[in-house]
C-alpha cells in the first residue's frame, strides 16, 4: 500500500527567477546606487531629517559632540552600512539576502513617509536632485512588494545555520564597505577671496595702514575702529557649514564660522547697538510668516535678512520693507532649518529661537537683553 504523501510546507515551496533578481542583483544594486550618490556629493544635508533627529540626539545631545564634528563620519558611516548590506544580499546566503533586502526597504520607507508626512520636497536619496519622496516610496514599496511575494531560488538552510554563515562573511564586506565610504576624500575648500586688481602704480609707502573698515557703516573712525571692526572673510570656506544656534547665546556674533562669509560691505556694524538677524530662505513659507508678522511695518531695532541661496522652490517677497538684506554665498551647503532669529547686542548675541511656530520663542528672542 502506498503511503499518503504530506503536503508541501510552505518553506518547500520552489523560488523563481524573478525573486532571485531581486535578492541577488536589483534591490543590492538599488541600494548601491542611493549610497555612492551621497558618496560623490558628500553632502550631510541630504541626510534625512528623521535620520538627523536621531543621530543629533546620540552625538550632540547626549555625547556632546559638536554638530560639524560628528555629520560627516555619520553620512559616511551610513554609506558604508548600505554598501555592505548590498554586497552581503549579493554573495550572502539567499534566505539572508532576502531578510537584508526587506528590512532595508522597510526602513526607507517608514523614513520617506516621515517625510512625506512633514512635508518635505526632497528626501536626498540620490543626491540633491534626486527624485521627491512620493517617488522614492513608490519606488522602493514597489520593490518591498516584491521581494515579499517572489521566493528567491537557492539552498534554504535553517535560521541557526543562515546566521552563521553571515556572520563569518561580514567582515569581508565590511571592511571593504568602510574603505570605500571613509577613503573618498573630503571635498576642497571654496576660495572665497577675489581676484587681485591688475595694477601698474606701486603701492605709496604712507598708505601703511593695511586693515580698513568694509564699508561707510560698518566700523567708526578714531580709536575704536579696529576693537569695532567686523573681521575679515576667511580666504578659504569650508565646503558645508553645521552652526548649532541655540550655542550661541552669550557668544560673540564674529566669532561664528558661518556668519564672517557674509559678503561686504555689511549692511550694517553688527558690532555696534542692537540688531536683529534672520536667516531665510526665499522660498521658505515659515521665513515669510516670521517676516510678515514682525517685521514687516516700520522697524525700531535694525534688522539684517541672511538668506541662504539653495532655494528650489517657488520665490516669496520679502515683506521686511525696513530691513537691510544679504545673503550666504553660493557654492557652500547650509546645513541648518530656516528660518532661525538672532537677537545681537553690541556684538553679543543675547537671544535665539529657531522654532518660528512657538510665539512665545520668538518673542522672547525679540526682547532678549
Amino acid at each position: 500500500m502506498k503511503p499518503a504523501s504530506t503536503p508541501a510546507s510552505p518553506s518547500a515551496r520552489p523560488g523563481t527567477l524573478v525573486g532571485t533578481l531581486l535578492c541577488r542583483l536589483v534591490v543590492p544594486g538599488w541600494v548601491v546606487a542611493g549610497a555612492g550618490f551621497k558618496l560623490w556629493e558628500r553632502n550631510p544635508q541630504l541626510l534625512p531629517k528623521p535620520v538627523t533627529d536621531v543621530t543629533d540626539f546620540i552625538f550632540v545631545k547626549t555625547l556632546g559632540i559638536p554638530r560639524e564634528s560628528y555629520l560627516d563620519p555619520a553620512m559616511r558611516g551610513m554609506v558604508a552600512i548600505e554598501i555592505a548590506a548590498a554586497m552581503l544580499m549579493f554573495a550572502g546566503p539567499i534566505q539572508a539576502s532576502r531578510a537584508i533586502g526587506v528590512g532595508l526597504l522597510g526602513l526607507f520607507c517608514t523614513i520617506l513617509g516621515v517625510l512625506i508626512a512633514s512635508g518635505a520636497a526632497s528626501c536626498g536619496c540620490f543626491g540633491a536632485s534626486g527624485p521627491s519622496p512620493t517617488a522614492m516610496l513608490a519606488i522602493d514599496a514597489a520593490l518591498l512588494v516584491g521581494l515579499l511575494v517572489f521566493r528567491p531560488r537557492g539552498q534554504r538552510t535553517s535560521l541557526a545555520d543562515g546566521l552563521r554563515r553571515t556572520a563569518i562573511l561580514l567582515p569581508v564586506p565590511l571592511l571593504v564597505a568602510v574603505g570605500i565610504a571613509f577613503g573618498v576624500p573630503k571635498k576642497a575648500g571654496i576660495s572665497l577671496a577675489p581676484p587681485e586688481p591688475a595694477t601698474t602704480e606701486p603701492a605709496t609707502a604712507t598708505n601703511t595702514n593695511t586693515t580698513k573698515p568694509t564699508d561707510a557703516t560698518s566700523a567708526p573712525a578714531g580709536p575704536t575702529a579696529k576693537a569695532n571692526a567686523w573681521p575679515a572673510p576667511p580666504a578659504t570656506a569650508k565646503p558645508w557649514y553645521a552652526p548649532e544656534f541655540d550655542t550661541w547665546k552669550g557668544q560673540r556674533l564674529d566669532a561664528q564660522e558661518v556668519m564672517l562669509l557674509i559678503p561686504r560691505p555689511l549692511p550694517a556694524n553688527l558690532n555696534e547697538g542692537r540688531h536683529h538677524i534672520v536667516l531665510m530662505r526665499e522660498d521658505c513659507d515659515h521665513c515669510h510668516e516670521l517676516l510678515t508678522k514682525y517685521f514687516s511695518g516700520k522697524l525700531e531695532t535694525p534688522t539684517l535678512t541672511l538668506a541662504v541661496p539653495d532655494a528650489t522652490g517657488e520665490l516669496l517677497e520679502n515683506p521686511c520693507v525696513e530691513c537691510g538684506k544679504s545673503t550666504f554665498p553660493k557654492g557652500i551647503t547650509y546645513v541648518f532649518s530656516t528660518p532661525v532669529l538672532l537677537t545681537v547686542q553690541d556684538g553679543v548675541v543675547v537671544g535665539v529661537c529657531t522654532n518660528s511656530e512657538d510665539a512665545d520663542l520668538v518673542r522672547a528672542a525679540l526682547n532678549a537683553k
